[in-house]
């Protein structure tokens, strides 16, 4: 008998699951029909081979607990969903730049993420949290997810105006912003020089780094000069850099953000 589709707040609801600890998602996995293992892999995070009825997931043996926690939901975020199709490799690569689209892997990403952090339990423990990657840090212990998935977690839920931005080699991957910046503002496709992200991908440090930097550093409006913003930035790969905006003076916010 084939497993019943479903998305992942369905099944923490049938679960009966309410607090962040409880969240077991290889027992999750279990209850949907994927079996995980653990194993070395080399050039990917983890892998999904399955049929209609049964799939085993088998997870790097080597990575961190919460990058081995958010593979098991994104490929059980396959197994929900791309059922039919299922002999996938994911590396972590795609698990932190696959965030926008429609495709099977950012599909993927967005089923983990809500079944790792489930909104009403992430909107109560982000409320009134400061905009930085000391902040999404602490979140990520406390639900043992990646960094990536709670940046985002913290724009999309937190209280304050806030943007994620991820950069590599080639450029802007991608960015995500909070209600009051969506659609304001954007974010220059290539890193300033004077930004701590710029540092990090030039190799300069290899440390968190953070402060407040003038807003035309990041971004592309003809007045940001005049106001702030403050930046954290972290290296989360080789030559990936995230970064959290956060407008902890919503002065820009107010005086811009209906320019568009």
């Amino acid at each position: 008998m084939a497993v019943e589709r479903k998305r992942a707040e369905e099944l923490l609801d049938e679960l009966g699951i309410q607090e962040p600890e409880d969240i077991d998602v290889d027992g999750i996995a279990a209850y949907c029909g994927a079996f995980v293992v653990y194993e070395p892999l080399f050039g990917a995070e983890a892998r999904i081979v399955g049929n209609r009825e049964k799939a085993f997931i088998t997870i790097n043996s080597r990575s961190q607990r919460s990058r081995q926690r958010f593979s098991i939901g994104h490929e059980l975020g396959h197994w929900m969903w791309d059922r039919g199709r299922m002999a996938l490799a994911c590396s972590s690569e795609v698990q932190d730049r696959k965030w926008s689209g429609a495709d099977k892997e950012t599909l993927a990403n967005k089923f983990a993420a809500d079944l790792l952090m489930p909104e009403q339990m992430f909107r109560a423990r982000a409320q009134d949290r400061p905009g930085t990657l000391q902040t999404v840090s602490e979140l990520a212990d406390q639900f043992q997810a990646s960094l990536t998935a709670t940046a985002i977690r913290l724009v999309g839920f937190g209280s304050f105006p806030c943007m994620v931005v991820l950069h590599s080699g080639s450029g802007r991957d991608w960015f995500f912003g909070s209600r009051e910046v969506d659609g304001k503002f954007w974010p220059h496709k290539l890193l300033d020089e004077y930004s701590f992200a710029h540092e990090l991908m030039k190799g300069k440090s290899r440390s968190p780094a953070g402060g407040t930097v003038d807003a035309d550093t990041w971004i592309n409006h003809p007045r940001a000069g005049d106001y702030d913003v403050y930046e954290s930035s972290v290296l989360i790969g080789p030559s990936r850099v995230l970064t959290l905006l956060w407008w902890k003076n919503e002065k820009m916010v107010e005086d811009l953000g209906n320019d568009y």
